[in-house]
């Protein structure tokens, strides 16, 4: 007890030694998110970076140590991404390191500003406490809508594995998770750390806390325990995951192959899982259509007109061409029927930087760099798709799952599209996941996830996982449409706080802790 209080709190350190702790500690936070989930970390870590920002001796000094800790935090969190720089020859594999310690040393920026206001509004330290909870849920916040947004691996993420925790999403959503996890954290390491210095008012704010925390975890299982669901529609929701890999899927000598594996998974024992009133909608992976003049020039596509029955469909990712001479290209979603006629019913809103889209690209071309980027849809906010007698959908392809409040209000249904190919077996595709869990939550809705190499699953509107296919499987599964029932009036569809708030709820409540705390005046201890 006396080595951690002394590690923890030990004011004789030097800068250097406290960065290069930082650096360690950023590091093992990124134990606590998936596929390691080794969530205790999270209690070292945070403490770590609050008691050492806060005991700071200068506000540069109080920076550089979030900054460390940020960047090896993103760094290792962060490193999947450039995978795809390793897929894609054209990419020159001696600028992954480059490129990685650009993007995580410019997010590190995020924490780095946390423990700077830690030490710049400074209080007596369960105050400080407070603040740092309200500064570090900000910073996702901010981190989620900031040239263009990145809210991956968010704190609340750490909490995954425990379906009765993640309830309190449904109110607050994923941030309000993320105030409440650093705040209990915080209360049980300090007051770990210094408990024989506090007085009893103190402690019943510690207690207190401990509380409400546990009453999240209880409420939570009773609301699941109580959930109830009802099936909307009678049609069956075939999800197709072919598997294939990124390599493969560019291979034009490949071609046939793939689109036969996805075919011949798509009606593999068709006749015995329906019955003869029920209809089959196929879905297929993100892109899983790379060129739409395929299904009429390639013979295999011909079985389709047998296969699919009347109001029996294939939804799909497929690029769109737009133009004669100067052609755009999209990243949508395609209706297909037996007759073989494509109907796009979404365009990509939201595109990856740098991945789907060039930042500056028209300047560049002036300096014959001669790039070429995907075009974003004009359908923002998302639309309702309302396709012939498919019940009302929402469509959101690859990471636009991945903002709270932004794409996924308003439907009952969300279909998820993917194609993780491009991340091989790194974390990534199970970090990417986590966020479906999250949405079905926070809006009481259905998710369909439909990845290429995985992870496909079907959620329920309370986040339980009811079908799955793991990472570099092939495989199918079938699925409907259900809704969850009020709680209430069992009669209702469940509708949740937080669909109807978003993050207006959370941000209320951060602001307005923060001007009460500034009002009391700052006072060192």
């Amino acid at each position: 007890m006396t080595q951690l209080h002394n590690f923890f709190l030990n004011t004789q350190l030097n800068s250097l030694t406290k960065y290069i702790y930082a650096f360690f500690f950023g590091s093992i936070l990124v134990l606590c998110f998936p596929p390691y989930s080794f969530w205790p970390l999270i209690f070292p870590s945070i403490t770590f970076l609050f008691l050492r920002s806060y005991f700071s001796t200068s506000l540069k000094e109080a920076f550089f140590i979030g900054w460390f800790f940020g960047l090896a935090f993103f760094i290792l969190g962060l490193y999947w991404i450039f995978n795809s720089f390793i897929i894609r020859s054209d990419i020159f594999i001696y600028l992954i390191p480059f490129c990685l310690t650009i993007l995580a040393s410019f997010l590190a920026l995020f924490i780095g500003f946390v423990s700077f206001l830690n030490y710049k509004f400074k209080k007596k330290i369960l105050f400080s406490i407070i603040y740092f909870s309200v500064f570090w849920t900000l910073s996702e916040i901010l981190r989620s809508y900031l040239f263009t947004g990145f809210p991956w691996n968010l704190i609340a993420h750490t909490w995954v594995n425990f379906t009765n925790i993640l309830q309190i999403c449904s109110i607050f959503g994923v941030y309000g998770l993320t105030f409440l996890t650093i705040l209990f954290v915080l209360c049980v390491s300090v007051f770990f750390l210094k408990r024989k210095l506090f007085q009893k008012r103190e402690i019943l704010f510690f207690i207190s806390v401990y509380i409400f925390f546990a009453s999240i975890i209880i409420l939570g299982e009773i609301r699941l325990n109580n959930a109830t669901t009802n099936i909307h529609d009678s049609k069956i929701y075939r999800v197709v995951q072919p598997n294939i890999n990124q390599k493969d899927k560019l291979d034009i000598k490949k071609i046939k192959k793939n689109f036969k594996k996805l075919i011949d998974l798509s009606f593999e024992n068709k006749m015995d899982s329906l019955n003869a009133s029920e209809k089959l909608v196929i879905l297929w992976p993100e892109t899983a259509i790379i060129n739409l003049n395929y299904i009429s020039s390639l013979p295999i596509f011909k079985k389709l007109k047998f296969k699919l029955k009347n109001g029996e469909y294939i939804i799909s990712g497929a690029f769109k061409e737009k133009g004669d001479q100067n052609v755009l290209y999209y990243n949508s979603i395609v209706v297909i029927n037996n007759n073989l006629l494509p109907e796009f019913v979404y365009d990509k809103f939201h595109l990856v930087p740098f991945g789907e889209y060039i930042p500056f690209e028209k300047i560049l071309n002036k300096f014959n760099f001669n790039l070429t980027s995907l075009q974003k849809g004009n359908n923002f906010p998302q639309a309702i798709t309302k396709y012939k007698d498919i019940p009302a959908f929402k469509t959101l392809i690859c990471y636009e799952i991945i903002f709270p409040d932004k794409y996924s209000k308003d439907s009952n249904f969300l279909f998820n599209f993917t194609n993780d190919a491009w991340f091989g077996n790194t974390s990534g595709p199970h970090q990417h996941f986590v966020h479906s869990i999250f949405r079905a939550i926070e809006h009481g809705a259905q998710v369909i996830r439909v990845a290429n190499t995985g992870i496909s699953a079907s959620i329920d509107p309370f986040g339980r996982i009811m079908q799955k296919i793991d990472l570099n499987t092939e495989g199918k599964f079938d699925t409907k449409f259900i809704t969850g029932n009020s709680f209430l009036n069992p009669s209702i569809i469940l509708t949740t706080t937080y669909s109807k708030y978003g993050n207006n709820l959370i941000l209320f409540i951060l602001l307005g802790l923060f001007f009460i705390l500034f009002n009391k005046g700052k006072i060192k201890k």
